[in-house]
């Protein structure tokens, strides 16, 4: 009989898992292991069926068996016997698939013999419980979209909280082997990341802890009982229906997996072929594989390209964590180094959560550029799309404030223009240097709606002439002032330095020309914005 067991257990390849799962056996109330091995991509499964309720989160607990949870190739999966059976009565295609008899590699000798599930006697159960989660959803969305036709936004938020959290929980039945009704939504959200992949493509995070538009939804909790709706983002309101739309789609795609693995009683194969979105520029391949060396980042959007007689820029949009100026500084210097000027880029970077929060100055600009045709690299599949806001105004908040400081600084530049003294040049270029800063980044706000963050001056001039391409006409007073060093010359106007300048007559008379040329941009750009309706564009 101890052979026979054994020789079950030599099923699972891992020699350690073998000597832990045997010695489960020792010392709980275990009735049944099922072990069902995954072929090429797709994990195996590994059910431990235990006699009593109690013994299921003591075992979970278990550090190797809360490990494998970052381990695709097992998936574990502890369940109480009584559950096991009560949910095969009612159809849940989950025990049916991993509670087989034939991948029984230990059964208790008091324990008895569990049915071999065949399609045929199977199929009708499995029916009624599919369609118990189309009718239960049904219902629950027949009534938000009842609050939505009468305008009441709480109502609505509570209801698609209750949707989520409905189809969570057929989620973790259906891929873990039961809920976990007691955890906070977030928590099962982030539990369920580990074994569908795919649900990171539906949330942003908002924390390490949090997803933001749960969170969102979440605040409808406060408002049912204070009644102040403006706490809620009606805009969020389309987000909020496409991403239970992806989570039903989980769910229905599950559930096929599980049609198909039954019918034909061998492990569903998932298709994973994915066609190589193969760059057909090496370039670009080349810097993206060197950016990511120099730092980790989850996606790389390519939203532009320029080329004049010499050098080829491209426009990048990094997504991920620690891309500060620093490091896309470092990142620019360093292609631009290996190619010999002969290629340029343009790097803007920013957190996934830092562009969901942040959508009401800059969804216009992020929008267009966050688009599949732009996407050049990701580090996986399962990101998230940003939930866009609908209906969107754009708004400027502190445009004035940026519009006034650009203006009085270069005001400021003329007045010690006009009455330097002829052998005292001292300030006049670090006045002129912050004072086409912080016009560049001006005009880029009010041309994209898009206010960067304090980037390189090569960086923002080629951000303004993306946005207003005849800019480039001015170029060559750029040349006349300080040959190729023009933005080099700009950056150490803005770094500390002790020495004397070095500033000539001629020179200062084509920055003042600059000067004027950038401030007639500027006053475009910013009246334009002024002169839009109200329901074009809000200020704050």
């Amino acid at each position: 009989m101890e052979t026979k067991k054994e020789s079950r257990f030599l099923r699972v390849e891992n020699k350690e898992l073998r000597e832990k799962l045997y010695q489960l056996t020792r010392e709980f109330p275990i009735a049944y292991i099922f072990y069902h091995p995954g072929k090429t991509t797709e994990p195996s499964h590994l059910t431990i069926i235990t006699s009593e309720p109690g013994q299921v989160e003591r075992i979970e607990s278990r550090k190797w068996i809360r490990n494998s949870r970052n381990d695709s190739n097992t998936l574990f999966h502890v369940i109480y016997h009584e559950k096991m059976n009560f949910e095969y009565r009612t159809g849940n295609p989950f025990m049916a698939s991993y509670c087989r008899r034939s991948d029984i590699i230990y059964q208790n000798p008091k324990a008895k013999e569990c049915p071999e599930t065949d399609w045929a006697s199977f199929k009708k159960r499995f029916k009624r419980y599919r369609e118990s989660y189309y009718h239960d959803r049904d219902i629950l969305l027949s009534e938000a979209n009842r609050f939505h036709s009468r305008g009441s936004l709480t109502a609505i938020f509570l209801s698609y909280l209750d949707i989520y959290e409905y189809i969570i929980r057929f989620l973790e039945i259906l891929f873990i082997g039961h809920a976990f009704d007691s955890m906070d939504l977030h928590e099962r959200i982030k539990q369920l990341t580990h074994l569908v992949p795919s649900i990171e493509g539906v949330f942003v995070k908002k924390s390490g802890k949090e997803y933001y538009l749960v969170s969102e939804l979440e605040k409808a909790k406060e408002v049912a009982e204070n009644g102040d709706e403006v706490q809620l983002n009606e805009s969020l309101y389309e987000s909020i229906v496409e991403a239970e739309v992806k989570l039903h789609k989980l769910v229905s795609d599950r559930f096929l997996e599980f049609k198909i693995q039954l019918k034909t009683a061998v492990p569903a194969q998932k298709n994973t072929h994915d066609p190589d979105s193969s760059i057909e520029d090496k370039e670009l391949s080349s810097i993206i594989a060197k950016m990511v060396e120099v730092q980790e980042v989850e996606e790389i959007y390519l939203f532009h390209q320029s080329q004049n007689h010499y050098t080829k820029t491209y426009f990048l949009l990094l997504i991920g964590k620690g891309l500060g100026t620093e490091i896309l500084n470092q990142i620019r210097q360093s292609v631009k180094a290996k190619s010999e000027g002969k290629l340029e880029v343009v790097l803007i970077g920013h957190t996934r959560i830092w562009i969901q929060t942040n959508l009401f100055y800059h969804q216009a600009f992020i929008k267009k550029v966050m688009v599949p045709k732009n996407l050049r690299y990701q580090s996986n599949k399962n990101h998230p799309f940003i939930h866009w806001e609908n209906p969107y105004t754009p708004e400027y908040p502190d445009l004035e404030h940026y519009y006034s400081s650009s203006i009085k600084l270069a005001a400021q530049y003329f007045i010690l223009r006009d009455n330097a003294e002829d052998d005292n040049m001292e300030g006049l270029g670090e006045i002129f240097g912050r004072a086409v800063l912080r016009i560049l980044r001006t005009i880029i706000y009010s041309k994209l709606s898009y206010l960067p963050n304090y980037l390189p001056a090569f960086n923002l001039w080629k951000l303004c002439v993306y946005a207003e391409p005849k800019l480039d006409k001015i170029e060559f007073l750029f040349e006349k002032c300080s040959g190729e060093n023009f933005f080099a010359e700009l950056g150490n106007y803005n770094r500390f330095y002790h020495g004397i300048s070095l500033l000539t007559v001629e020179k200062l008379s084509v920055m003042d020309e600059i000067l004027k040329f950038l401030l007639l941009k500027l006053e475009a750009a910013y009246t334009e914005i002024k002169n839009m309706n109200p329901g074009e564009v809000l200020f704050r």
